[in-house]
């Protein structure tokens, strides 16, 4: 199985999920009880675009097909695509820039020594997996996960203490799997990706929500934490890419208030 048809599998896997959620409705076509599937047909799709039925059936089954951008812009109309989504299609129906990812990044003493200049601060180094490479005192302390779990997805998904600990912990999962899910459609055949989503599948959510196809970009987002030891935390969450090799990134905590910044140093103190 090669990259390109992985790229294509992908392709039609995004763009069936989109047609699916389509309201018939607000294009003035019947929805009539007939309708066994969600969304619109594939053929109301293929008439929308100006495109043939054959087409568009090749497009979602993955097969080799030539797609010009006239045809994208007129899909992505179609389909309703915000912007990020927009993009989205266009890299996944190019030729894809990025290399699978193989051998696992080495942590220079630098880059640990630049971690551990964030505490109290909790600040962890993380590759494009979301394989988190290294912690500092104050992010070990923050979640003890030990190395069980030392991946971004399965941090949310398989560590049970914090879907109780994390406040509206469902709005933080979905936008987390829907940044990796984003990074993972870019790099196609990439057995790291494949890896850690078979090992989350069953574990509910994670399967419904992967299926759906979302993708996002980082926001720096606030997040309320609800800590056994610290109580209540307000923590800011940046990411901050390492120049020196772009597919590593320090997620950075910091205390959005006097009261989170004297309770982190004490947690970091009692560490």
């Amino acid at each position: 199985m090669t990259l390109e048809h992985d790229r294509r599998r992908t392709l039609g896997a995004f763009v069936r999920s989109r047609r699916e959620r389509l309201d018939p409705a607000s294009f003035l076509l019947p929805g009539s009880p007939r309708r066994r599937t969600p969304g619109l047909r594939r053929e109301e799709v293929a008439q929308l675009s100006g495109v043939s039925l054959s087409w568009y059936t090749w497009l979602e089954q993955g097969r080799d097909i030539n797609v010009s951008r006239q045809v994208l812009e007129a899909l992505a109309r179609t389909l309703q695509l915000n912007q990020l989504e927009h993009q989205h299609l266009f890299r996944l129906a190019g030729s894809p820039s990025e290399t699978p990812v193989s051998d696992p990044p080495v942590v220079s003493a630098r880059l640990r020594a630049v971690l551990d200049a964030f505490d109290p601060s909790p600040a962890s180094l993380r590759d494009c997996h979301g394989d988190i490479l290294a912690r500092n005192r104050a992010e070990r302390a923050l979640f003890d996960i030990g190395d069980a779990h030392a991946n971004t997805l399965e941090l949310y998904f398989a560590w049970q203490p914090i879907r109780t600990m994390l406040q509206d912990w469902e709005t933080h999962a979905r936008r987390i799997l829907a940044e990796f899910r984003a990074e993972a459609d870019r790099h196609p055949g990439d057995p790291r990706f494949t890896e850690i989503v078979d090992a989350l599948r069953p574990i509910d959510p994670f399967g419904t929500w992967w299926d759906r196809h979302d993708i996002a970009g980082f926001t720096p987002t606030l997040r309320i934490l609800h800590h056994p030891t610290a109580g209540p935390l307000t923590l800011e969450q940046s990411k901050l890419i390492a120049a020196d090799d772009p597919s590593l990134h320090f997620l950075v905590r910091t205390a959005a208030d006097p009261e989170t910044a004297e309770r982190l140093t004490t947690l970091v103190r009692n560490a």
